[in-house]
C-alpha cells in the first residue's frame, strides 16, 4: 500500500510544492468510523441483505465508472443473494450521483461507485458530500490515464506538444470533470511538458469519445477500459499513458510509450473503490466488505476486467483505507490550490 501511495503523491507533488512551502487550509478530519473490519464470517453475516442493491454510478453510461460497476454487480451476484441495480445519475463531475447516495444515510442497501473526480469535484465546489462524510467500503483497483487524439494527425507526443505550443488556444483536450485525474493529466502536459492545452469537459469517457471521433475536439483524456477498442481498431490514436511504468501488457497499447519516456516527469494513475451513504450500520459494512474482498480475487475480476482492461489490483480497507484516502485528499486540495481552483 505504501508504494502505491508513493506513486500518486509523487506526481502530485510536481504541482503541489509551491502551494506546500505557503500556509495552506488543513485537510478535512475524517467524520466518521473507519469502515469496520470483519473478523469472522460469523461477524460479516450479522446483516445480509435483502431485495434490491441501489448501485449508484456516478457518471454516464459507457465510461470507465460504468463499466466497473457492472462488472462489479456481475461478479458479486455469486457472493450475495441480493439483486444489484446499477443505475447512472451522471452530472456535476460525479456529484449528482454521489450527493444522491450521501442523502440516502443509513441506507445499508446503497453503494456507489468512488473514485477521484468526485472527490475532487466536492474539494472545488465544497459539497456536503465529501469523502470523508460518506462510508468508505473498500478500495479494489488503481487505473491507467491515456491520451488520445484522431488516428494520424500527430507523430508522437513530443509533435502534438509542439503543435499546441504553436497554435495558442487551438488545442482543445477533454476529460469528464473540472479538478479529477483527467484535468490533473492536462495540467501535468501544460505545466511539465510546456504545452499549450485548453480543457473542457463532457459527462463521461463515451461523450469524449464520441466528440473526439466527430472533430469536435483534438484529444481526450480516458483509461485504456475506456478506449481500449477505439484504440485497437485504429480509430484513434493513443499518444502515451501516464503512469511510470508502460501498458504494454495491454492488448492493443503494446507500442504505447509513457509520458516519462519523452522526458517528461510524469507518474500519475487513478484509483477505483466503493462507498456508501453516511451512518451505514457496522455490520452492513462488514458485510459489504467481505464480499467484496470475496470480489477482489474472483478470476471474472482479476482475469476478465483486472487484467483484460489494464488495472492493478489493490484491495484496501479500514484504516489502511482512511488513510489513503486522507493522503489523496490532501494531495487534491493542493493541486487544486496550485492550479486556481480554489
Amino acid at each position: 500500500m505504501k508504494k502505491l501511495i508513493a506513486i500518486l503523491m509523487a506526481c502530485l507533488m510536481v504541482f503541489g510544492m509551491a502551494a506546500c512551502t505557503s500556509s495552506n487550509e488543513p485537510a478535512a478530519e475524517p467524520a466518521a468510523e473507519p469502515a469496520a473490519e470483519p473478523s469472522t464470517e460469523t461477524e460479516a453475516a450479522a446483516w445480509t441483505p435483502k431485495g434490491s442493491i441501489d448501485f449508484v454510478c456516478p457518471y454516464s453510461a459507457g465510461g470507465g465508472s460504468d463499466v466497473c460497476a457492472r462488472t462489479i454487480a456481475d461478479v458479486m451476484s455469486n457472493y450475495t443473494d441480493a439483486t444489484a441495480v446499477v443505475q447512472n445519475l451522471s452530472g456535476g463531475g460525479g456529484l449528482v450521483g454521489t450527493s444522491y447516495v450521501y442523502g440516502k444515510a443509513g441506507d445499508d442497501m446503497t453503494l456507489c461507485t468512488y473514485a477521484p473526480g468526485q472527490l475532487s469535484a466536492a474539494i472545488v465546489q465544497s459539497a456536503e458530500c465529501s469523502w470523508d462524510k460518506l462510508t468508505l467500503i473498500c478500495l479494489l483497483a488503481t487505473e491507467e490515464q491515456t491520451l488520445v487524439v484522431q488516428p494520424g494527425k500527430f507523430a508522437d507526443l513530443n509533435e502534438f506538444i509542439q503543435y499546441s505550443k504553436d497554435h495558442p488556444g487551438e488545442v482543445t483536450v477533454a476529460g469528464t470533470t473540472i479538478g479529477n485525474e483527467d484535468h490533473m493529466c492536462v495540467e501535468m502536459l501544460n505545466r511539465v511538458a510546456g504545452a499549450n492545452i485548453t480543457y473542457v469537459t463532457y459527462d463521461s469517457a463515451g461523450d469524449i469519445m464520441t466528440a473526439l471521433l466527430g472533430g469536435h475536439i483534438t484529444g481526450g483524456i480516458c483509461n485504456p477500459s475506456e478506449d481500449h477498442a477505439q484504440v485497437k481498431s485504429g480509430d484513434v490514436d493513443c499518444l502515451c499513458s501516464f503512469g511510470e511504468n508502460d501498458i504494454h501488457y495491454i492488448e492493443g497499447f503494446e507500442n504505447v510509450p509513457t509520458a516519462k519516456s519523452f522526458g517528461y516527469d510524469i507518474d500519475f494513475v487513478m484509483f477505483r473503490g466503493v462507498a456508501g451513504p453516511p451512518g451505514m450500520s457496522d455490520a452492513a459494512v462488514a458485510y459489504w466488505v467481505d464480499t467484496f474482498a470475496k470480489v477482489a480475487e474472483d478470476k471474472a475480476w482479476t482475469e476478465d476486467y483486472i487484467g483484460s482492461k489494464g488495472l492493478t489490483p489493490a484491495f484496501l480497507y479500514g484504516d489502511d483505507l482512511q488513510k489513503f484516502m486522507k493522503d489523496q485528499y490532501d494531495a487534491y486540495y493542493e493541486l487544486e490550490k496550485a492550479v486556481g481552483l480554489i
